[in-house]
Formats: structure tokens, C-alpha cells, sequence
């Protein structure tokens, strides 16, 4: 990636950090710690915060002001937030990016009342922007929020399900990850008064960067050290999830792979030497390569996207973003 487009990132990144410590209370205000000190400690714990850098380079293709969709690209990140806590309470993770997750340092119902918090700012922030397409990208928010959360539940059925097809899973990370990008994407390009058909272009590209970054982490899952990762290593295999990996060698592998995959999936424990046995069925039963095409696939459609803006729009900075993703280790 440029140094230039880099430098750009990491500005960007700063704004969005500085925005949300201004719009978050102090841990120690008032008499709800419970509250707020899970709220700070969930927001302060790092991330790369791909979200709303990503709405924000969105907006500035169409000419945008940043200073002024800063409180949208804030509450993609609030949101994110929201969704992280919810989703270790649900996969019962330990760790999240190198630290204790929220349930874990308190206990689940602080964390969910603290998820239910961030999702609150996260809207109080949206409605700060002062914008003539406010009320549309509220409805882009909320209408996605909705299929985050179909995504979330078909990936909780789908742990108890041997039978998931690679069409099923495909559709649930459309709603679960994909979705989320394609928030972003829309209202960043939207906020800056993009054309319908700019705005459906952006949408499609947030989709397609999605898809990609969901079935990378479903490789990372399996092939990242958890020091790298920032979460438990082969949390996917513990609790039994149906990732690209595991549907690829249920519905192509050969006979003995899985049975050997099945067994593992359905003992009542699995161990550290279970998650680097699955791991070896999925390489030998060609899933990691097949998600590693899918992978690339996905960044072509994304690419694809952004050159039927070209010339009139300038997409440096979004062609980046997918290099940057690209390049990512957790």
C-alpha cells in the first residue's frame, strides 16, 4: 500500500478514536460503572477499526466532507463493538483481541447490557449527522442491523446442523459480515450525495469486500497463532461452526475426510490436538485452497466494482483498503 494512502489510514483512524472518546462517558460517570467502565474498556481494547475508516475513504470518493459524516463512521465502529460483545457472550470466546472479553473480565449480563449500550450511542452518534439524507441512512442502519442479526442466528443454528450447504453459509455471511461493509460503503457514498447508481455501486463493493473478509477469517481461525489472532486459536472448530472450511469438505471432500471431520465435531470436547487435526483435514481435503479461490474471487468482484466508477470517481484510496485487507493478519 502507498505510504501516502498509509498515512491517510491512520489519520483517518485517529479522527474516529479522538470522535468516540468525545461522545463516550468517562468510566467513572455517575453511579453506573456497570455500565460505562465495560463500555470504555470494550472500545479502548484496539482494533483496526476497518469500518469506519472505510465509510470515511467512501465518502471522500464522492468529494464528501469528512468533519462532517465523522458521527456515522463512529457508529459503525460503536456498532461493531456491540456486535463483538454479543457475538464472544454467544461463542462463549475468552479472548478478544489479546485481552479478557467482556463477559469474561464481569459476567454476562453486564456484558450484554454494555453491547446494549453501544448499540444506543451508536445511534445517538448517526443522529448527529447533519445531513439532508439522514432519515435514508437511518434506514440503511437499521435494515442492516436487522440482517446482522439473521446472519447471527442462522450462525448459531448452523453449529447443531451437519447438513449445511455452501449456499446456506454463503447467504449467512451475506447477512452476518457482508452486510455490515455494504452499511458502510452505502452511507458513506450516500452522506456524500453520490447518485443512485454510484450508491448501489459502493453497496456491491462493501458486499463483495465483505464476503472476502469473512471467509479470511474463517482461514485465520485455523492457520493465525492466537498471539497474532487476538482470540482463541481454532474457536471456530471448539464450538463446532460451520465456516467455509468445514461445509467445503462436508459437501466436496472425500468419504473418509469426513468422517474423520464429523467425529471430531461431535465429541463433547475438543481438544488443542482436535482444532490441528481439523485443521490437517482441511488442508488435505482441499478446503483451505478452495477458500483461498473463493477469497480472491470475491476481491475481483470488489475490484470490478469500483472500475465501472473509473474515471469519474477517484478509487485510489478503496483499491487500498482491499490491499490493506489483504495484508492483515488478524
Amino acid at each position: 500500500m502507498p505510504k501516502e494512502i498509509e498515512k491517510k489510514f491512520a489519520i483517518y483512524k485517529d479522527r474516529v478514536n479522538q470522535y468516540i472518546a468525545t461522545i463516550l462517558p468517562p468510566a467513572s460517570a455517575g453511579e453506573a460503572k456497570n455500565l460505562y467502565e465495560p463500555i470504555r474498556y470494550a472500545m479502548e481494547g484496539g482494533g483496526k477499526r476497518l469500518r469506519p475508516v472505510l465509510l470515511l475513504i467512501a465518502c471522500e470518493a464522492f468529494k464528501g466532507k469528512i468533519e462532517e459524516v465523522l458521527p456515522a463512521a463512529a457508529a459503525m465502529e460503536l456498532m461493531h463493538n456491540y456486535t463483538l460483545i454479543h457475538d464472544d457472550i454467544m461463542d462463549r470466546d475468552a479472548t478478544r483481541r489479546g485481552r479478557p472479553t467482556v463477559h469474561c473480565k464481569w459476567n454476562p449480563d453486564i456484558a450484554l447490557l454494555a453491547g446494549d449500550g453501544l448499540l444506543t450511542f451508536a445511534y445517538r452518534s448517526l443522529l448527529r449527522v447533519n445531513s439532508p439524507h439522514l432519515q435514508k441512512a437511518c434506514q440503511i442502519f437499521t435494515d442492516g442491523l436487522i440482517e446482522l442479526c439473521e446472519g447471527q442466528s442462522y450462525d448459531h443454528d448452523f453449529e447443531h446442523d451437519d447438513g449445511v450447504s455452501m449456499a446456506q453459509y454463503l447467504d449467512m455471511i451475506k447477512r452476518k459480515t457482508a452486510r455490515f461493509f455494504a452499511i458502510c460503503t452505502e452511507i458513506g457514498a450516500l452522506l456524500a450525495g453520490a447518485s443512485a447508481t454510484h450508491t448501489r455501486l459502493l453497496r456491491r463493493f462493501g458486499e463483495s469486500l465483505g464476503m472476502a473478509f469473512q471467509i479470511q477469517d474463517d482461514l485465520f481461525d485455523i492457520t493465525v497463532a492466537q498471539e497474532i489472532l487476538g482470540k482463541d486459536f481454532g474457536s471456530d472448530v471448539k464450538r463446532r461452526k460451520r465456516t467455509f472450511l468445514y461445509v467445503h469438505v462436508m459437501t466436496h471432500g472425500a468419504p473418509e475426510y469426513r468422517a474423520r471431520l464429523q467425529r471430531i465435531f461431535h465429541q463433547a470436547e475438543i481438544s488443542a490436538a482436535d482444532v490441528l487435526h481439523a485443521g490437517e483435514i482441511f488442508r488435505d481435503a482441499g478446503a483451505l485452497a478452495a477458500a483461498e479461490q473463493a477469497l480472491q474471487e470475491y476481491l475481483q468482484e470488489a475490484h470490478d466494482c469500483l472500475k465501472r466508477l473509473e474515471p469519474a470517481i477517484a478509487t485510489a484510496a478503496l483499491h487500498a483498503f482491499l490491499e490493506m485487507l489483504l495484508k492483515r493478519r488478524s
